[in-house]
């Protein structure tokens, strides 16, 4: 009775360890699968939408983003919102942060890109505000599609009270 005891708990280990490996093989061929190349392209993009905005020439930021662009504001602040369209962002977001966060201004510390994502990391000040922000953007042939601002939003609105 011992033996077959012992013999049913190697075979059991057994199972165990053959499971663990293919889980472990299977489970590297998925994470392979998802690297991504860098795409210098995407981020070019990205920088020319910072620098049109930044210089307020709204008609060339237009015309890096496609006309349903979905422009995401996350939290509770002036901005916050789901807006779809060029012009809608320009409406209700761009020409509330002069008078929400005068002096609004961001400076990038990395961009990185994983296929069409790019990801901004900024530091971001105004009066009364020094913080950082991560955006998040899609490109699609050569055009924003959208983008999503994962900004300290509490610091935000503490900023645009005072």
């Amino acid at each position: 009775m011992k033996n077959t005891m012992q013999n049913i708990i190697n075979a059991c280990l057994a199972i165990i360890v053959t499971l663990l490996i293919y889980n472990v093989f299977e489970l590297k061929e998925k994470v392979d699968n998802l690297d991504q190349v860098s795409n210098s392209s995407a981020i070019d993009v990205v920088k020319s939408a910072y620098e049109t905005f930044g210089s307020g020439d709204m008609e060339g930021w237009k015309k890096l983003h496609s006309e349903d662009l979905t422009f995401t504001v996350l939290g509770n602040i002036a901005t916050t919102g789901v807006h779809v369209g060029p012009d809608n962002v320009i409406k209700d977001v761009f020409n509330v942060i002069p008078g929400t966060w005068p002096n609004f201004s961001i400076v990038h510390k990395e961009i990185y890109s994983d296929g069409d994502n790019v990801f901004v990391h900024s530091d971001m000040t105004a009066d009364n505000l020094k913080t950082e922000t991560m955006h998040m953007f899609k490109v699609k042939n050569g055009i924003i599609t959208s983008f999503v601002a994962f900004d300290d939003t509490g610091s935000m609105a503490d900023a645009a009270k005072k």
